[in-house]
């Protein structure tokens, strides 16, 4: 329970009134999950804050590092032909589907991974007003 100061204006005073705290518990995915609707500009840090009682901006800024640097963040496991042979055709679909789901996932961080060293580049570019992206053209 938490105490919220309320202002009764029959009274003129101010009363502590108790309500109930939602607590969030977050997971991996759901962290993953906010980082993809920043990058998509869905959402902003700020409003994940305030709407999962997170205590800083900067948690959700140390997601997004983790989450766009992160090497592998999902993983795909081998499949062998005769492993898959002694399963039910049920089972190699399920198998199947799964691991397709897996591969959209990280071709989805992929591409948000490069949208956001997109950003990062543009704005240090911009911030520092130093040309760091490759003019076309050029002798290498």
């Amino acid at each position: 329970m938490v105490e919220d100061r309320k202002f009764n204006p029959e009274t003129g005073k101010y009363l502590w009134v108790e309500r109930e705290e939602t607590k969030y518990v977050l997971e991996d995915e759901d962290r993953m999950q906010f980082v993809f609707e920043i990058l998509r500009g869905e959402t902003t840090p700020e409003e994940i804050v305030k709407k999962y009682q997170i205590s800083s901006a900067n948690s959700v800024y140390s997601w997004i590092g983790k989450y766009v640097s992160q090497n592998e963040v999902v993983t795909l496991q081998p499949q062998i032909d005769d492993d898959m042979a002694n399963k039910s055709k049920d089972d190699q679909i399920r198998e199947l589907k799964a691991a397709l789901k897996q591969a959209n996932k990280k071709a989805e961080l992929e591409e948000l991974r490069a949208k956001a060293y997109d950003k990062m580049i543009g704005l240090a570019e911009e911030t520092f007003n130093i040309p760091i992206r490759k003019k076309s053209g050029t002798k290498q």
